[in-house]
């Protein structure tokens, strides 16, 4: 090639380069289009369609809360039920309300949310910001899994439940999946403000009042469900599961025992020392976090727990006392030997909390506060 032939080539391509600088940029998606791309992606990741074109509805901050907190008003006389327990275990003040703790954790705290029975999807807002995607796909799966398999389901009132904390578990764990895998997709730009986004919400200081055992239980689902459906292999095992739900905190916990549908062992109510408000089952969680104190910031099960076989709990009142008594049978003496020990260690901080043998393999908490 000459000097003129390269002259020529470059002003050609400095043409083109200009000629590309210059076109116009395509337009922006909509906001619709842009939660039809997501509707694709979830279509994709559980590999299923829509029966019905889902609607996400963004709603205004102020609204937004309000249909939120009006959401829970049906699970007050549930966690009236369940404040026995917390204040048994020392985990609230004697005087305080878990509903009105509830209503400030869940209040101010949701972006999004999918409801079962009117179908209704909302997101908080109007602008659909990086976050707010990873929500879409959330409560996207959610909807998706409801028209296939129908989420309108509940197992027990309140938070204490074993069965619906088990429930929510492998509902949660697959949204989260979903959500997860999601934001994988996403460019790193996006990804970083998406995160940004999350630490720049305002934090209500009323949240330093709600019992952190709320807020354990609260976030268990998103932390533990992922980890649930990800050992029930792929979607087909997830199909399977909105026909089997875990039953116990157990299987909730470990797959393996889901999938061989390991039961609980029958554990006879304890006895209560006054009029019974509660009765039921714990589970390997819940004791988790009474060894705990109520904290749990990964939703993992203490050690201690291990060779949980089945239990048993009920609470009552006595005066101004509230009470509960927790009865846990372990497989083997030794694993029982393990768990009260680490229980006479919890009681050794708590006044009115003693730890007993039923037999050598069950151990019995009692604690009225």
């Amino acid at each position: 090639m000459n000097r003129f032939q390269a002259r020529i080539t470059a002003v050609l391509l400095l043409v083109v380069v200009v000629g590309a600088s210059c076109a116009p940029a395509p337009a922006p998606l909509t906001r619709d289009e842009q939660v039809a791309q997501i509707v694709a992606f979830v279509e994709n990741s559980r590999g299923h369609e829509f029966l019905v074109e889902p609607t996400v509805t963004f709603v205004p901050d102020a609204v937004f809360q309000q249909h939120v907190l009006d959401s829970i008003v049906s699970a007050e006389p549930g966690l009236a039920t369940d404040e026995v327990a917390f204040k048994a275990l020392e985990w609230m003040k004697p005087t305080d309300s878990l509903y009105q703790k509830y209503r400030i954790a869940f209040g101010g705290a949701v972006v999004g949310f999918y409801d079962p029975v009117s179908k209704v999807l909302e997101v908080r807002g109007s602008e659909l910001t990086p976050y707010r995607k990873e929500v879409v796909a959330h409560e996207l799966t959610h909807a998706l899994d409801d028209q296939l398999f129908g989420l309108n389901e509940s197992f027990g009132e309140g938070v204490l439940n074993e069965s619906q904390l088990s429930f929510l578990v492998a509902v949660e764990g697959d949204a989260v999946q979903t959500q997860r895998s999601f934001v994988a997709s996403l460019p790193p730009l996006e990804q970083l403000q998406s995160t940004l986004e999350q630490l720049s919400f305002p934090i209500d200081p009323e949240l330093l009042t709600v019992p952190i055992a709320l807020l354990s239980l609260s976030q268990a689902p998103y932390l533990q469900g992922p980890q649930f459906v990800g050992g029930l292999g792929g979607n087909a095992g997830i199909d399977s599961m909105f026909d089997r739900y875990p039953t116990t905190a157990e299987q909730a916990w470990d797959p393996a025992k889901y999938l061989s549908n390991e039961p609980a062992v029958a554990v006879a109510t304890p006895p209560a020392d006054g009029t019974v408000v509660n009765a039921g089952t714990w589970g390997r969680f819940l004791m988790t976090l009474v060894l705990a104190e109520g904290i749990s910031l990964d939703a993992t099960v203490s050690p201690l727990t291990n060779g949980w076989a089945g239990d048993a709990y009920v609470t009552w009142r006595d005066g101004a006392s509230s009470c509960i008594r927790i009865d846990t049978q372990s497989d083997s003496v030794s694993e029982a030997a393990s768990l009260s020990g680490g229980l006479l260690e919890w009681a050794s901080r708590h006044d009115g909390a003693t730890i007993t043998s039923v037999n050598p393999t069950t151990t019995r908490l009692t604690s009225c506060h």
